[in-house]
């Protein structure tokens, strides 16, 4: 791309990188010129973004008055875009929340994937841990709110099931009702914020009053909801004295991942934490403590108070500046330095985050383990995500094919398998078959797209014959090279004479051997459809009277040697003459 062509302003705003037509990355800037050249004066020492700069097609820019305006723009705009090179939080499960609805006739929900938190259309009460529809069920008990689907803006001829059941007041009907479920509505929310005290007042008077009347029917309905109320306000596991509603929050990053805890405090509670993880394999960032936490925050509620590490103040100064100033949130933020009790919650999510990242990589007889275990072992530079094994199939040197099974996060990954008929030579040399394979395989592939390893099924020999393609093509330093000799299942590393032996019983030992029989499986079963195309072709072409035309006719009929065997006249007749077909019954045996 020339960006000498483009006229490129000198103020903050954002950028939008595009190839196709399509954003592949959004960023911010304070002065948009001095950082969009920045992009293309230079080669850049990471990987990632030479890649992105090859790929820009087209920029398109968003002016903004300030740096602050910027970043939030830059928010909205990755949501909208997804690009590939941002580093975003994927929708995915959280602890359910409980959303009343912002509209005529408040509806009570219950809300589990970070997608559907949209405060423009709910107020949120939560995380709930555990319980949350038990306490759904209880609340519509209590105070008869409906959580339909009914456009309340319409009148409907009748009211549902529920109306009967006496769980709900039938709005969708009765629209004089209006305030009186409004102020259910209210006293519903006083609850879920943790003030049912003053209700549970109001009630135990009702409660008396009605047993003074002798209406002790009425008086047990209130007892019962007195003690339901009493229920949720116990239910929580840690309080504090005063009420808050409170995230802590803390990350940290470990090779191509960022691991996130958030401990979650509503209204002077600790409900529970949020453990999640992201991917920085690929993706790009000025700021990755800044990317971090607007990408969260893109897929989950923004609480009023964030306690964050004193580490992060700095790099997060623009984003602390840019929610304080957003008067319809008034976030607080708060770095704590000394001892206090924000510290302490401080070292309680951090306590957590390390057993989560531990939990992680180092849970027994689990696929991460094994991932773990190999980049440790093997000394390896990165963790071995994405494998791709190759493997050569041949008996005498006929019909010579090769495979390549591929492995991601130590699970078969089938549909990027790819097989390879050997074009080279008809003679059985697998170090030529495996060149030639590695360079149909890598010498187009994008360096982004490379594997975190390739595994070949063989010893040094094989390796260095992969190794030589990868030198010639300037690739070697794009993945691990390894091999696993299937005699004694040792695992060489190129460049190094000495074999690794791992436990038999290992996971990291057993996630090569499955992509290594993966590759085998494969390219037998090519090795085997291209030799039984061969022989039929053969024996077919030994016959008078079929040609090409005819032996294509037969082969797609009845696609193998077995198939034809079995076919009677009647059915070979439908493609040859009868003449043809009883010499086709009398020459295939």
């Amino acid at each position: 791309m020339d960006i000498g062509k483009l006229n490129i302003p000198e103020s903050p705003g954002v950028y939008l990188m595009k190839k196709n037509n399509k954003v592949i990355y959004v960023g911010k800037a304070k002065n948009l010129k001095n950082r969009v050249s920045s992009y293309f004066n230079r080669v850049h020492e990471s990987e990632k973004t030479n890649e992105l700069v090859k790929n820009i097609e087209d920029i398109e820019f968003f002016l903004t008055n300030t740096e602050i305006d910027a970043l939030l723009l830059e928010n909205n705009l990755i949501k909208k875009y997804s690009p590939k090179y941002n580093i975003l939080l994927k929708d995915e499960k959280t602890y359910p929340f409980i959303k009343v609805s912002k509209e005529d006739f408040p509806s009570i929900k219950i809300v589990r994937t970070t997608k559907a938190l949209d405060i423009k259309t709910g107020e949120y009460f939560g995380p709930y841990p555990y319980g949350a529809w038990r306490l759904k069920a209880v609340l519509m008990k209590l105070f008869k709110i409906r959580d339909c689907n009914r456009d309340m803006k319409k009148k409907s001829q009748r009211p549902c099931l529920k109306y009967y059941m006496k769980s709900c007041t039938g709005p969708c009907v009765y629209k004089d009702i209006k305030e009186d479920y409004n102020k259910n509505i209210e006293s519903l929310k006083q609850v879920l914020r943790g003030n049912s005290s003053k209700l549970i007042s109001d009630l135990s008077l009702l409660m008396n009053k009605s047993a003074e009347e002798m209406d002790f029917e009425k008086s047990i309905v209130y007892r019962e909801q007195i003690k339901e109320l009493k229920n949720i306000a116990n239910s929580q596991i840690i309080q504090y004295e005063r009420e808050l509603d409170e995230d802590i929050f803390v990350f940290k990053t470990i090779l191509d991942k960022a691991f996130i805890c958030v401990l979650n405090m509503r209204d002077g509670k600790i409900l529970g934490k949020t453990s999640t993880s992201l991917d920085l394999k690929n993706k790009i960032t000025d700021n990755v403590f800044e990317a971090i936490f607007m990408s969260y925050y893109s897929k989950h509620i923004l609480p009023k108070s964030l306690v964050l590490d004193a580490e992060y103040e700095n790099e997060l100064a623009i984003v602390v500046e840019a929610l304080t100033l957003e008067d319809s949130k008034k976030k607080e933020f708060h770095f704590p330095k000394i001892k206090s009790r924000r510290k302490d919650l401080l070292e309680m999510a951090y306590k957590n985050l390390e057993r989560d990242i531990e939990s992680y990589f180092s849970k027994k007889d689990t696929i991460e383990k094994g991932i773990k275990d190999l980049h440790d072992i093997l000394n390896l530079k990165r963790f071995p995500r994405k494998i791709e094994c190759f493997d050569i199939s041949n008996i005498q040197g006929k019909d010579a094919v090769a495979s390549m099974s591929v492995s991601i996060e130590g699970r078969a990954a089938k549909k990027e398998y790819r097989k390879f008929k050997i074009r080279c030579k008809d003679t059985p040399d697998d170090f030529s078959m495996m060149r030639e394979v590695i360079e149909r395989r890598y010498s187009k592939l994008a360096d982004i797209d490379f594997p975190d390893l390739i595994l070949i099924d063989g010893g040094l020999g094989q390796i260095n014959a992969a190794a030589e393609i990868l030198k010639k093509l300037g690739k070697l330093h794009l993945s691990e090279l390894l091999s696993l000799a299937e005699r004694n299942e040792e695992i060489y590393k190129y460049g190094e004479p000495e074999p690794y032996v791992l436990s038999k019983d290992m996971e990291a030992l057993k996630i090569f051997q499955r992509v290594r029989d993966e590759a085998h499986r494969f390219g037998v079963t090519y090795h085997r459809k291209l030799r039984s195309k061969r022989i039929i072709s053969s024996e077919l072409d030994r016959i008078e009277g079929i040609g090409e035309v005819r032996r294509k006719k037969l082969l797609t009929k009845f696609g193998s040697v077995t198939a034809i065997k079995k076919a009677s006249i009647e059915e070979l007749k439908e493609i040859v003459p009868e003449k043809v077909a009883l010499e086709i019954k009398n020459h295939i045996k």
